[in-house]
């Protein structure tokens, strides 16, 4: 067994783990804060989730994102929201500080934007304090809440059809 199967087993563990624990999802009337993971390997235009903020109205700052992208060499980058499999050790503990930071916010709204199969992908997702986390077409439907069947190439259509689920969330809930 190599090293990177050692992992993989671990973090198969810790998801299977989070899902069980959970986290207390309480109704949200608004969703202020976003969090946003993205796999660059799929869908490299990750700027376009800058126009989020219009969609969704809210605040720059309230939109966190992180990125994961595999490099070929381990060379120090100035990005702090970038991660890929070598910021977790060999037991599956993460140990990038901007990712661990990210997982302890608690957020409104997550978005998982990837639909391959990773492991190390779907651990953040699990780990995600969200009130509501939503995914695409192919996403682990024990971790999202809600998942789009769109593919991750067609992001205005995910957009589009994002804000207005959100919208119909929002007064549903003020109409309670």
């Amino acid at each position: 067994m190599n090293l990177k199967t050692v992992k993989k087993y671990f973090l198969k563990k810790q998801i299977e783990k989070h899902l069980k624990s959970g986290f207390s999802k309480q109704q949200t009337a608004n969703f202020k804060t976003v969090g946003v993971l993205v796999n660059a390997e799929e869908f490299e235009d990750v700027d376009s989730f800058s126009s989020l903020i219009q969609s969704l109205e809210i605040l720059n700052k309230d939109l966190k994102l992180i990125i994961y992208k595999e490099e070929k060499k381990n060379l120090p980058t100035l990005e702090q929201n970038k991660f890929s499999s070598k910021d977790y050790s060999w037991n599956g503990i993460l140990t990038k500080p901007a990712i661990i930071e990210f997982l302890d916010r608690e957020y409104d709204l997550f978005i998982g934007y990837y639909s391959n199969k990773n492991s190390y992908l779907d651990f953040v997702s699990s780990r995600a304090k969200a009130h509501l986390k939503v995914g695409v077409e192919g996403a682990n439907s024990q971790i999202f809440d809600l998942i789009f069947k769109i593919p991750v190439k067609d992001y205005s259509l995910f957009e589009h059809e994002l804000a207005k689920y959100v919208n119909i969330f929002q007064n549903k809930k003020t109409a309670v």
